[in-house]
């Protein structure tokens, strides 16, 4: 078991191997529950459409080209 200290203001450190396991990195968002007496934190995965939309700005791909590996992605697929 890890354990942190709560400041002042409710916030907590997570402690480093806990961050590690979770695959925790900074801008990661977790979610917090409630089960019976005991608080649990949970990795939230992130939009795919939002990271895409990040993916996108950093490369340049025009429609044809993205329809055309879209295209090529499900004959492979297809083929397994």
């Amino acid at each position: 078991m890890e354990e942190a200290t709560i400041t002042s203001k409710g916030q907590v450190t997570i402690p480093k191997d806990v961050r590690e396991s979770l695959g925790l990195k900074e801008g990661s968002k977790i979610g917090f529950f409630i089960r019976d007496s005991e608080a649990v934190i949970r990795p939230i995965g992130s939009n795919p459409i939002e990271e895409f939309e990040k993916l996108r700005s950093k490369i340049k791909f025009t429609k044809k080209e993205i329809s055309y590996m879209i295209k090529e992605s499900k004959k492979e697929w297809s083929k397994l």
